[in-house]
This record gives C-alpha cells, sequence and structure tokens, in this order.
C-alpha cells in the first residue's frame, strides 16, 4: 500500500472522483442495486453530514471513499447508520479500505454513532472478508432482498454490523 497515501474528509470538489468510483461498483454489480450515481446534491440529502471520508494519493487522487447514511428515521435510532465503502478498481486489495473502515469506525463514533450496519451482496466475497477483518459481525443473509433489473435476478444481501464498545455507548 501507498504510505503517503491519506484519508481526509471528503468535500463537494471530490464529488466528480468520488461518483466515478461510485459508478465502477455500478458497472460490476458487485456492491449496489443502483443504476447511476445521483447528483450530489441527492446523495448529500441522504447522508451524515460527518463521516464522509476520501482515501487521496499525494498527487490528489481519490482512491476510495466511506460514507455512512441514517439507517432509521425514529430518534431512538440514531446511533444507528448503515455504512457504503467504495475502492476504485485500480486500488482495490492494497489496504485502501480498511484504512477508509477503520478511519468511519473512529469518526462516526465522535459523532454519536454506536452502530454501524453493512448490506452487502452475498457473493461479494472480497467485501464480505474486508469487513470481517475489520471486526463486523455476521447477522445473516436476507435471501432475495432486491431485484437487480440489470442482471435480471434476486440477490441475496448479506447483514454485518460494528458495534462500538466505548464506554459511552455500553
Amino acid at each position: 500500500m501507498n504510505t503517503s497515501m491519506i484519508i481526509r474528509p471528503m468535500t463537494e470538489q471530490d464529488w466528480p472522483q468520488v461518483a466515478a468510483i461510485y459508478e465502477q461498483g455500478i458497472v460490476s454489480h458487485k456492491a449496489t442495486f443502483a443504476q447511476q450515481a445521483p447528483s450530489y446534491e441527492t446523495w448529500d440529502a441522504d447522508h451524515h453530514k460527518h463521516t464522509r471520508l476520501v482515501a487521496e494519493t499525494a498527487d490528489g487522487i481519490i482512491t476510495g471513499w466511506v460514507a455512512i447514511a441514517p439507517s432509521f428515521a425514529r430518534a431512538v435510532y440514531s446511533g444507528v447508520a448503515e455504512i457504503s465503502i467504495y475502492i476504485h478498481d485500480d486500488f482495490q486489495h492494497q489496504g485502501v479500505g480498511r484504512m477508509l473502515l477503520e478511519a468511519a469506525a473512529e469518526e462516526s463514533e465522535r459523532n454519536g454513532i454506536w452502530t454501524l450496519e453493512a448490506l452487502i451482496f452475498d457473493d461479494n466475497l472480497p467485501s464480505l472478508e474486508l469487513f470481517r477483518k475489520c471486526g463486523y459481525t455476521d447477522l445473516g443473509v436476507r435471501p432475495k432482498l432486491g431485484y437487480d433489473e440489470v442482471l435480471k435476478k434476486w440477490r441475496n444481501v448479506a447483514m454485518l454490523e460494528r458495534r462500538s464498545e466505548a464506554e459511552d455507548f455500553a
């Protein structure tokens, strides 16, 4: 892994690179049911304002991103969020995902999030392995949770979670 890689907060100016990485995940059919990246305004409205991070090389190339979104509307669940992570095809299997997931866990806890939920296609084995290595626990697989319009098939979704061990949340 490139040791000069930094993790920093995502900005609106990063959106073109972030959206391009998101589009790679869409095209691969490994990461999302989405068929195109949304506008920044739509994406921004759906995600927490904190815990939006990018991994960036010394020369300004964004190699991956992570962000969280509220899982539920009710205030009682305000500390639960769904996490999304996307790594540029050219930087996968180089430690970028682990750096982003670890940084997101720290940032989310600083902002009152005690549980991070991950919803991952059950055949996306590299992603499942990454989350497990970062301390996420398997909750189970929801069979045929969503229909993939492009692939014309039902997709199973594995559910994993990471619970904070901080005393504030215990």
